[in-house]
């Protein structure tokens, strides 16, 4: 599966430059400097793009772990731009093609012989001038947009990569015991320890994390991206979390990419508290607290009896307040109907792609033609609670309109 992948992604790679090549040499003949300068920036490009690609292809490792981050960025981006730009040259660029062949086909055999003359003089005339027709401005357009969009965007993430937002939550808790109001937890989500959210951004997120000082600190999945290589890291850095009442862990769908159990006895080992379909009762002093979490699951049919197994792990305390953590939103259905009164939640990166006029009025987010829960809290008419996490860190090096964040949950009684 591997090897289609690369193959699908060298394929899409190889046909825009070639496609670009040909472009740069038909349109650009009259322009002999311009053509060479053009054709070896091309080169250079695809260069920075296939390099990282070959050499993890044949063995020798990934140049990117070395490199400078913008680099990481530029291939991350380019991968998905460069996808969707030769859908799109396909989809609209070829019945284009074949409707201006035919448009032109059609117009030469309506002119005369003395006409083509006064054309041809018009095209020399045109040549002599140095001015590009508009079709030779649009190819051209169209080999140099992707790099400059891709490059820029890049520059841009570069500036943004560091900007981590502290969030302070009031979350609204049905039935919330007097002792418990004004209770603190620092959540964190989708660190995804790795290339691009690598060591000395994930010790910035955990020393801001524990500069918050909360009662208890929690991450909601996702805590590795994929590469297994960064375990030591992720160990050293999350592992220096620290709460009065624990720090607790729910595993996420990259952090199964590798694999699951190596992960799973790795984060144990460490001494990490990972609840997997199993909870755990916290002493607060005053009103326990059962904490529940549940692995990561596909199917959300498997939410329900993953909920009920962590569920019947201990026993319920009485008048105990019940905290779910799941790394995927959609349990907070499950989990209602169980009867949890608050489940903290990430995945979706709040939508990664957002756009607001301040946090109140949101125009567009592409979480929303993914998930039912996005970002932010959400209520059941009964009164159950759920925070969806944007994320401390990055799989994927663009985020707009939902930067990450570190967050403290302060659980507040119920407006009634």
């Amino acid at each position: 599966m591997f090897f289609v992948v690369v193959t699908i992604v060298l394929g899409f790679n190889l046909g825009w430059y070639l496609l670009s090549d040909w472009w740069l040499r038909k349109e650009l003949h009259s322009y002999p400097k311009a053509r060479r300068y053009s054709r070896i920036a091309l080169v250079i490009w695809m260069f920075i793009v296939f390099v990282p690609i070959v050499s993890q292809l044949v063995g020798l490792g990934n140049p990117l772990e070395y490199g400078p981050w913008i680099w990481t960025s530029v291939l991350y981006l380019w991968m998905g731009a460069i996808l969707f730009w030769m859908l799109g040259l396909a989809i609209i660029g070829i019945p284009t093609w074949g409707f201006l062949r035919y448009y032109d086909r059609k117009n030469r055999k309506q002119v005369t012989h003395s006409e083509q003359m006064q054309a041809t003089e018009v095209l020399e005339s045109t040549a002599q001038d140095n001015i590009l027709s508009r079709r030779q401005v649009l190819k051209l357009g169209l080999v140099a947009a992707p790099p400059l969009l891709v490059g820029s965007t890049a520059i841009a993430t570069v500036f943004a990569k560091d900007r981590l937002n502290v969030r302070y939550i009031d979350l609204p808790v049905r039935n919330l015991p007097h002792d418990l109001e004004g209770y603190t937890i620092t959540h964190l989500s989708d660190t995804h320890v790795g290339i691009v959210t690598g060591r000395e951004r994930i010790e910035n997120i955990v020393n801001t994390a524990n500069q918050l000082k909360s009662n208890m600190t929690v991450v909601t999945g996702d805590i590795l991206d994929n590469n297994f290589e960064y375990m030591p890291d992720l160990v050293d850095t999350i592992g220096q979390l620290k709460a009065d009442h624990g720090v607790h862990l729910c595993i996420g769908n990259h952090d199964k990419i590798h694999n699951a159990n190596e992960w799973i006895t790795t984060v144990r080992n460490a001494g990490m508290d990972l609840l997997l379909d199993e909870s755990i009762v916290i002493d607060t002093g005053g009103t326990p607290i059962k904490l529940l979490g549940i692995d990561y699951s596909r199917q959300e049919a498997d939410d329900y009896r993953n909920i009920r197994k962590a569920d019947e792990h201990v026993n319920t305390p009485e008048n105990g307040l019940k905290i779910l953590l799941a790394h995927h939103p959609h349990a907070f259905d499950p989990a209602s109907e169980a009867d949890i009164p608050i489940t903290l939640a990430g995945h979706t990166h709040g939508g990664q792609i957002a756009i607001r006029i301040g946090e109140e009025y949101e125009l567009f987010n592409a979480g929303n033609y993914l998930f039912r829960y996005v970002d932010g809290i959400y209520r059941k008419e009964q009164g159950n609670s759920l925070y969806v996490h944007r994320g401390s860190g990055d799989w994927f090096p663009l985020r707009a309109g939902v930067p990450t964040e570190v967050v403290q949950i302060r659980l507040v009684r119920e407006e009634t």
